[in-house]
């Protein structure tokens, strides 16, 4: 983990909800996460701590994965454990985690970046199109980012290796980039999130025939849903390697699409 401790994986995951939603508030978060505000409040101040079982139904609540939950509860128990043998043996093992954490270079946490904000895989794909430019200013024109956002991530697309710059020429040095699938991941979400809110901003901005914005609802047998999926991969992978063969190329396009279920378990 690459927090200090579990208040800064709270006061992180509190933040990351804050972004998707601005009127989003600690009373909101609390609430969510099944604790009372004045709780949390003291919580994230460190006037009070949590005991094991509080950090165990916090972990579900957050829906962290099965490392980060032991990560949590060790982290809750190397704080405020009473017997003093437990809270030795769960310093060590975050004496440990923190020990690993340092095997994460600040090159691996650009990655992080590269992924969360749409713009670095738009500039890769904007060096396609026959009348590119490397130039800042026309960059941040034709993707509506500004320069200082143009900028950093082209420093960082370079600093990792995806871009190469050659008599002035910035090159897309992998071609294809992908993220993996079914890993939960921040990053991703918001990577998802800006995307989403680029598409919802088309549905209104972008004249019809040079888009397409649809939906299908339909009846599913939930065990087909992987099936339904891969199937929705292929035809995604196909069709980018369609148009990566094209000539003549004059736009960056994002295609996304949206399957999910509309139904809920009823007792």
């Amino acid at each position: 983990m690459q927090y200090s401790s579990y208040r800064d994986l709270l006061t992180d995951y509190f933040e990351k909800r804050k972004i998707l939603n601005s009127s989003y508030s600690k009373r909101a978060f609390a609430r969510d996460i099944g604790i009372s505000s004045a709780r949390l409040t003291q919580v994230l101040s460190k006037k009070h701590g949590l005991s094991i079982e509080a950090a165990k139904e916090l972990a579900q609540r957050l829906k962290l994965t099965p490392d980060e939950t032991k990560w949590f509860v060790e982290s809750v128990g190397a704080l405020h454990s009473r017997k003093k043998t437990l809270k030795t043996e769960f310093s060590r093992r975050i004496q440990e985690y923190k020990r690993t954490a340092k095997k994460f270079t600040e090159i691996q946490l650009e990655y992080f970046k590269v992924i969360a904000d749409w713009y670095h895989f738009a500039i890769l794909e904007l060096t396609h199109v026959e009348d590119f430019q490397n130039d800042a200013a026309w960059m941040a024109a034709k993707l509506g980012i500004t320069i200082d956002e143009v900028t950093e991530a082209v420093a960082r697309l370079k600093n990792l290796d995806f871009l190469s710059e050659e008599e002035g020429k910035l090159k897309d040095v992998f071609k294809f980039l992908a993220t993996p699938n079914d890993v939960p991941s921040e990053s991703l979400k918001m990577f998802n999130h800006q995307l989403m809110k680029k598409a919802m901003e088309a549905l209104y901005d972008q004249d019809v025939l040079n888009r397409e914005i649809a939906s299908n609802i339909f009846s599913v047998r939930k065990d087909r849903v992987p099936e339904f999926k891969e199937k929705l991969r292929v035809f995604r992978r196909d069709l980018e390697n369609e148009a990566c063969q094209s000539k003549g190329k004059d736009a960056v396009y994002c295609l996304s699409m949206q399957f999910y279920e509309l139904t809920r378990s009823v007792e």
